[in-house]
């Protein structure tokens, strides 16, 4: 949209006293166990065993 243009809407929207709606940001409230799981927290570890095979540890 161009400088000038804009300018004009500027002064319609004083002019006739139209408010343009803000998006109101949703909170999400998360447990603690939400947040862990987000993070990884809670998976299984691996490594590597004897041979190159992957065991649980």
């Amino acid at each position: 949209m161009s400088q000038q243009l804009r300018e004009q809407l500027k002064q319609y929207k004083r002019k006739h006293n139209i408010q343009t709606p803000h998006p109101k940001k949703k909170k999400e409230d998360f447990s603690t166990r939400d947040i862990e799981e987000l993070m990884g927290m809670n998976r299984p570890t691996y490594r590597r065993g004897r041979g190159g095979a992957i065991k649980q540890k």
